[in-house]
């Protein structure tokens, strides 16, 4: 009875707060009534180690290299978060991002980190990141894995982090270092589109060409000094002018 309760207010919480949901969600607070936070909050706190989102295997650290780590941004510890996890909101729950081997990992109560369950993982606010999950259940004709989401709207712009390693030999040992990669995608017409340069995402919107490229010179846009900001203003553009 004592841990059916929180169950309870949760759940009718968020039925209510569903079709916010439904149009996306925003690690700002504003997101939530007043009665849902508090709801959350006191899932939480209450149940605590006994939650679902604590029933993952248990995570192991990868060292850090002489240059770059495994992690988003080379964090090794984590950030509160607020994420979607079999249906239900968990605010404050503290993530980190193991990008080469694709796994979000939180910290429990019980001071163990442990996996998060892929299939149960529909959103993660990570820092300054919104990472999906995606795969054939979703519809996605791309490789399944965490996408970073820059653009939602009409079309949308997908970020797939990658990182890549690199092995040198020593006299003592085997030094393994980690560079920063990325795929950029597109999502236009229910399909996924990889875009590489400029020229990729002109054709992509190939029907707004003469327009997207007036908007490329008179906004001074440099494409490749920050190519992922830049598609994800194309694509925004491009919705905008089609509506």
């Amino acid at each position: 009875m004592f841990i059916k309760s929180p169950w309870l207010i949760v759940a009718a919480v968020f039925v209510c707060i569903s079709g916010v949901y439904a149009q996306s969600i925003t690690p700002d607070s504003a997101f939530y009534t007043h009665a849902a936070g508090r709801a959350i909050d006191l899932f939480n706190t209450t149940i605590a180690d006994q939650s679902e989102i604590y029933n993952g295997a248990v995570y192991e650290f990868t060292p850090k290299g002489p240059k770059g780590s495994v992690y988003l941004e080379d964090k090794n510890f984590c950030t509160p978060s607020l994420i979607r996890y079999n249906g239900t909101v968990y605010k404050n729950i503290p993530v980190m991002y193991d990008v080469f081997n694709d796994e979000m990992v939180a910290f429990s109560p019980s001071s163990v980190y442990f996996i998060l369950r892929k299939e149960k993982l529909t959103d993660v606010y990570l820092a300054a990141h919104h990472f999906v999950y995606m795969d054939a259940a979703n519809g996605a004709d791309i490789n399944p894995g965490y996408y970073d989401v820059l653009y939602d709207g009409k079309t949308t712009v997908l970020v797939k982090l990658i990182k890549t390693p690199h092995k040198s030999v020593t006299e003592n040992a085997v030094e393994v270092s980690y560079s920063d990669e990325s795929e950029i995608y597109i999502k236009k017409s229910g399909k996924f589109i990889r875009v590489d340069s400029k020229g990729d995402v002109i054709n992509t919107f190939a029907d707004r060409k003469k327009e997207l490229k007036q908007y490329l010179s008179s906004n001074k846009i440099k494409f490749n000094k920050d190519k992922e900001e830049s598609v994800a203003r194309l694509a925004r553009y491009y919705d905008r002018i089609t509506n």
